[in-house]
């Protein structure tokens, strides 16, 4: 069996309603590949939470021109899934104060659902890398089969 290996998306509306399309395309490519249940929801979380924290620090509510990048990678031979969130924008704080004081918790729940997490931020924007280390059965399972570009 095939699986596809990558979602790519560059220049995507830094938007609510655009990034629940990418959630949605995400849950369908992590459906076909070997992962155990729990996996493809800590996955499909993390990018989400990812992709909203883009969306709400990167850019002024008003910015009509924020855009984001959004990969999806899986690697059968090295054991994991890769997923790389990057914007252009740069850090404020969320605008309205009530999400403030009951959010703010992003980056630790992506910590604890990621196998490893990297953060880069600059005057060019923010990269969020998380990865997700296959459990053993999917390792020998994914490593045996071919993958192909699901373009």
């Amino acid at each position: 069996m095939l699986f596809p290996d990558e979602i790519r998306s560059s220049g995507v509306h830094a938007d609510p309603t655009e990034i629940a399309g990418l959630r949605v395309v995400t849950r369908r490519w992590l459906a076909k590949l070997p992962l155990d249940e729990d996996q493809r929801q800590d996955i499909l979380l993390a990018s989400y939470e990812a992709l909203a924290n883009a969306v709400e620090h990167a850019y002024a509510p008003d910015d009509a021109h924020g855009t984001l990048d959004y990969e999806a990678t899986f690697l059968p031979h090295e054991g994991e899934v890769v997923v790389r969130v990057s914007d252009h924008g740069s850090w404020h704080d969320a605008v309205d104060s009530d999400a403030r004081r009951s959010r703010g918790h992003g980056l630790s729940l992506i910590r604890n659902l990621a196998s490893d997490v990297h953060v880069s931020a600059g005057p060019e924007g923010t990269v969020i890398e998380m990865r997700w280390a296959l459990h053993d059965s999917e390792k020998a399972e994914g490593g045996e089969l071919s993958s192909h570009d699901a373009g």
